[in-house]
């Protein structure tokens, strides 16, 4: 039994490091700012270092900047294009006379695309880039949700551990007293034996609260980009009170913030861009330049000219760096941007009702869980702790049996947790809102 408290007890000194340092971090924090609480500090700097930090959201950066390129890349016209004519030439004359010549032809021709065609590719790779931009943005939201939530649940962990370790201490101190207390009898002997039954269970506890507390570590750190058993700030509690929220409000700010659906609109703008670029795709392009000629054979004619070649919706072009058109050859492609863009405009209603009705639910349980903190009175645990403490002090001068003694332990404990619980799970609904309404939820700062 003594082993066993002992590795309990190692386990919260495992806890108090990392704690100590979780409060001289939020200390460091208060004097950084005061227009904010040093808790809403930590997290922010959390947020701001996982941003800059983790690989995949410099990854959905890169892929701004790879938009970015091909948008450069459609503006540009094709490269001008040399051609060149070099051959014998048989000559004529007037007598009769038949000469061999040669003949030679240099051209220089600059294509250009169908008016239309580069603006409407400019259209589509624009919105390519919009649509990068909002893919990293919400990225960084779900990343900014991911890190507070475990760094909470990180703080709560360590909460729970604490009153565990709290009960644990002031169960073996009573199991120390009875061992020692002489001619204890068989009563003092059976409730020494029930007190050490109910250290296996909290020593449990307090080994699950530890691996969890490590687990949350590791995958915070893995966000950050930081080595798994690098230190985080561990007091980082949900908040102790929730303000009430409007419907209509969230539903507004969804309406014009949620990242999904202003994803689909920039979607259905894109298929519309699309759709009218392969209209016009079959209308031929051109290519304009000067060339010089010269025949050499019984007399000498040469002089430059200007060229315009035009393709025709026919066969392939003929210019270098064009694409070629073909009869009709757009029909297939003009039927598949016409369904493409039909299928957008219908996919967004169908999105639309999923995030109201994620805002639903996600605002229903966060007002039953604000409810149910509500009426709890707010100096509950704290009396709660103070009978737990009491009761230990009366069974030791016999004034309450062992059975009310662990049942002060016990409703102390259970109450923490399942505060401890409740205000988690309205900190992850409030945060799910937060994502839902693209940021714009808490646009004036957390709760406090």
């Amino acid at each position: 039994m003594r082993l066993g408290r002992k590795r309990a007890r190692a386990l919260l000194e495992g806890i108090a490091g990392p704690f100590a340092l979780g409060v001289l971090f939020l200390l460091t924090s208060a004097s950084r700012s005061e227009a904010t609480s040093p808790r809403e500090d930590v997290l922010r700097a959390l947020v701001a270092e996982a941003r800059s930090e983790n690989p995949d959201y410099r990854s959905y950066e890169t892929a701004i900047q790879a938009a970015e390129g091909q948008f450069v890349q459609v503006t540009m016209l094709p490269k001008p294009q040399v051609v060149a004519f070099v051959g014998p030439y048989l000559s004529g004359g007037g007598a009769g006379q038949t000469v061999l010549g040669y003949q030679q032809e240099f051209e220089l021709l600059q294509p250009f695309y169908f008016p239309g065609k580069v603006s409407l590719r400019k259209a589509v790779a624009r919105r390519d880039v919009i649509l990068a931009q909002l893919l990293l943005q919400e990225f960084g939201l779900s990343l900014e949700v991911a890190v507070r939530s475990l760094a909470q649940q990180v703080a709560v962990t360590v909460a729970g551990a604490a009153a565990a370790r709290e009960i644990e201490e002031r169960t073996s101190s009573v199991v120390d007293f009875l061992e020692k207390r002489p001619k204890a009898g068989i009563l003092g002997y059976l409730d020494a034996r029930i007190l050490a039954g109910s250290l296996i269970g909290l020593q449990q506890e307090l080994r699950w609260l530890e691996e969890s507390r490590w687990t949350l570590i590791a995958q915070l750190n893995a966000y950050l980009g930081r080595p798994s058993d690098t230190p985080v700030p561990e007091q980082l509690l949900p908040w102790e009170s929730f303000p009430p929220v409007s419907l209509d409000r969230l539903l507004a700010q969804a309406q014009r913030h949620n990242i999904l659906l202003q994803i689909h609109r920039v979607l259905i703008d894109r298929a519309r861009q699309q759709r009218k670029a392969t209209q016009i795709a079959n209308y031929p392009d051109l290519a304009l330049g000067p060339f010089w000629m010269a025949y050499q054979g019984v007399n000498y004619d040469a002089g430059p000219g200007i060229e315009i070649l035009v393709g025709l919706p026919v066969g392939k072009a003929e210019v270098p760096g064009i694409e070629g058109v073909a009869w009709a050859n757009q029909r297939g492609n003009l039927a598949t941007a016409k369904a493409q863009e039909e299928q957008a405009m219908a996919l967004f209603p169908v999105v639309q009702r999923n995030v109201e009705s994620l805002i639903f639910a996600r605002l229903s349980a966060y007002e039953a869980t604000r409810n149910q903190l509500a009426l709890q009175p707010p100096s509950l645990i704290a009396s709660l702790k103070e009978a737990a403490a009491l009761a230990e002090r009366q069974y030791r001068i016999g004034a309450i049996d062992v059975h009310r003694f662990l049942a002060a332990q016990q409703q102390y404990l259970s109450a923490f947790r399942t505060t401890l619980a409740a205000r988690m799970d309205a900190a992850t609904a409030w945060l799910d809102l937060f994502f839902l309404t693209g940021g714009e939820f808490t646009a004036k700062g957390f709760p406090e």
